[in-house]
């Protein structure tokens, strides 16, 4: 069988690689459409809880990984919208998006004892366009 110290190099290799090979993805955040509203996720990219990777879920379908240091973004209608992830425990956001408007949220990583969990916050654009600008 595998010896503790080979299990224990196994694991520390797969988290490194984990934190340091993901490609930071960025994006153009584009402008609300007239009759939709959209809403930006975004994740700082910051070593601590960086080989924790969630997705974002809403009751239409996952939007996508919030990893690292990346930006995902999706256009709503209208009405209350409930976003959530879950890696070990799950953190939920409600906002109410109206149409032409652009809401922001900013996905953390908040340390337990074990593992990391996600943390959703609503930022102002006037705070998340200087976080998002240095993802770029």
């Amino acid at each position: 069988m595998y010896s503790r110290k080979a299990i224990t190099f196994l694991i520390f290799l797969i988290v490194g690689m984990g934190a340091w090979a993901t490609p930071a993805l960025t994006a153009e955040i584009p402008q609300a459409q007239p009759d939709k509203g959209l809403v930006v996720f975004y994740r700082l990219d910051k070593f601590g809880g960086k080989a924790v990777r969630f997705n974002i879920i809403h009751p239409e379908g996952v939007i996508g990984k919030l990893l690292s240091g990346t930006v995902l973004y999706k256009y709503f209608d209208p009405g209350a919208q409930t976003f959530y992830s879950k890696v070990v425990s799950e953190d939920a956001i409600t906002l109410n998006v109206e149409a032409g408007k652009i809401y922001y949220v900013r996905g953390d990583v908040k340390m337990g004892l074990i593992v990391g969990r996600p943390n959703f916050t609503q930022i102002s654009e006037s705070q998340a366009r200087p976080e998002i600008a240095k993802l770029k």
